[in-house]
């Protein structure tokens, strides 16, 4: 639905309510490897359907409706994908979104079919975990551990070129980032910025990932990993200290007892640099944040998206002296907090 004062018909009802429609023959495709296979060139709809085993019932008008929002370009009886499945959806590119879109599909499809529960209950209604720990969870299992590191990346991807730039590294030494998984945004930092000594925090069942991904972008040495919780374990001390679509998985106690540990870890003069998609009411990302919000309460025990007036009041607290904001793009906000001398 739109803001305006006209939205009051019942196309804006049923387009709000039944947008479930055109996410599924995003989602389904994805599922059916039809955007893979168009990848090797354009086919008709009856080499699609022999290709992939699909019933004569549906699948015509199912590629006709995927052409008809502009996944797919048709012409007659052809089929190729356009230029965003090209782009997004085609396994192996280096901007594929398909691992966020298949835990969307496979998780937060179902645990959305139960939003009444959870505002009830308040309880999270994720099924690829339970109990509190779910990180703890995630990481213990193989395959979990797989479809998060490769969801996680998916979704920061697209702001490793803005955080390259948006903020000057050519005068910091070292980097620290808590909760960086198995370091790729770190990676590409350090490859932007080869002088910065460069550590990556997170807990240590991803020592093993994070090693295998370091030899693939032949950065062993170059970032090392620290096995640690950055609750209750020493942080190492930095120029920076950096956070990135993490923050979001805790309560705001919890994000405040952090800002303060990263306040004691930062030297003199350094910066704490913390990204997100903050809410601010009245900007054009307002909604698509508060969806994400919603989507944090239902799969994850503590999680829930805040307001960047917020963040900034909590790092003034914990004594940063300089505290300022820049959009990092994809809804996101980068907020550089710095630490006097």
């Amino acid at each position: 639905m739109t803001q305006s004062s006209e939205r009051g018909g019942p196309e804006d009802v049923l387009a709000a309510a039944m947008a479930f429609q055109p996410a599924k023959l995003v989602l389904t495709g994805l599922e059916l490897g039809l955007f893979r296979l168009l990848a090797d060139g354009p086919a008709t709809g009856a080499e699609i359907r022999r290709r992939l085993g699909l019933h004569a019932r549906g699948t015509g008008h199912f590629l006709a409706a995927l052409a008809e929002t502009g996944v797919l370009d048709r012409d007659g009886e052809v089929y190729r994908n356009g230029p965003a499945a090209q782009g997004f959806l085609v396994p192996g590119s280096d901007a594929y979104l398909g691992d966020f879109l298949h835990m969307a599909d496979t998780v937060m499809y179902p645990a959305w079919g139960r939003l009444g529960e959870a505002l009830r209950t308040g309880a999270p209604q994720a099924a690829t975990y339970s109990g509190s720990d779910m990180f703890g969870e995630l990481y213990s299992d193989g395959a979990k551990q797989n479809d998060f590191v490769a969801m996680a990346e998916n979704a920061s991807r697209p702001l490793i070129g803005a955080l390259t730039t948006a903020f000057d590294w050519t005068s910091r030494r070292s980097v620290v980032e808590l909760g960086g998984c198995r370091g790729n945004v770190l990676a590409h930092v350090v490859k932007a910025h080869p002088h910065l000594d460069a550590t990556v925090l997170d807990l240590p069942p991803l020592q093993g990932a994070f090693d295998r991904h370091m030899d693939d972008l032949g950065l062993t040495g170059r970032v090392r990993f620290r096995g640690a919780d950055f609750f209750t374990d020493p942080l190492p001390t930095a120029d920076v200290l950096a956070i990135g679509h993490c923050m979001v998985d805790w309560t705001d106690d919890q994000r405040r007892a952090l800002i303060t540990r990263a306040f004691h870890a930062v030297d003199p003069g350094g910066v704490f640099l913390v990204w997100d998609p903050m809410l601010v009411p009245g900007q054009d990302d307002y909604l698509r944040n508060l969806m994400r919000s919603i989507n944090l309460q239902l799969m994850t025990p503590h999680g829930t998206n805040y307001r960047l007036d917020q963040c900034e009041d909590w790092l003034r607290e914990a004594g940063f002296a300089h505290v300022e904001h820049r959009p990092l793009g994809h809804d996101v906000t980068l907020v550089v907090a710095g630490k006097a001398p």
